[in-house]
């Protein structure tokens, strides 16, 4: 019995390179004096040793501070993706760190993770949190996505609109061609 599926190697292969190309894009913003590495990526130094050295090993790291105080919504997303997402190893915990410290960012969440599409985000989503992944039925844009589960959990809503059909920044909230 092969435990190793095409699946199960695909997805290695895809967390092998999802994981480099976010170390790659952090250490250059390191590199440009953007933060502390571990800031960056919402991690300590511990766990961010352990993740370079499961997915990119022989990876020289810089000399790495503790983490900083985490944000009170940096601490939301975190839970609200180890809640709600379906996984608890520690690539989940890992990449709840960093989507959560990234999501405070102002670009995309794809580009502030430096990976090469918003498609790309939704299948390490896919992989990593299943079930948040399930509930982005209109494919809502992550980090909109993110904030506005937290805050209807917390009853709360992020706009004014009852409905985002009836909202005028549906097409901000959405991708194209979401129904």
């Amino acid at each position: 019995m092969n435990l190793w599926s095409a699946d199960v190697l695909a997805d290695h292969d895809a967390d092998r390179a999802d994981f480099a190309a976010i170390l790659a894009h952090a250490l250059r913003e390191h590199a440009a004096g953007k933060g502390e590495l571990t800031d960056l990526l919402g991690l300590e130094p511990a766990a961010l040793v352990a993740l370079a050295a499961r997915w990119c090993p022989g990876l020289t790291l810089p000399s790495l501070l503790p983490l900083s105080a985490v944000p009170l919504e940096q601490a939301d997303i975190v839970t609200l993706l180890l809640w709600r997402g379906g996984r608890t190893g520690d690539e989940a915990r890992w990449l709840a760190a960093i989507l959560a410290r990234r999501s405070l960012e102002t670009s995309h969440l794809w580009e502030d993770l430096g990976l090469p599409s918003r498609a790309h985000l939704g299948l390490l989503i896919q992989r990593h949190f299943p079930r948040l992944h399930a509930a982005n039925t209109r494919n809502m844009r992550w980090k909109r996505f993110f904030y506005r589960q937290i805050c209807s959990d917390n009853g709360g809503t992020m706009c004014l609109a009852p409905h985002c059909d009836d909202c005028a920044e549906k097409p901000v909230c959405f991708a194209p061609g979401a129904d």
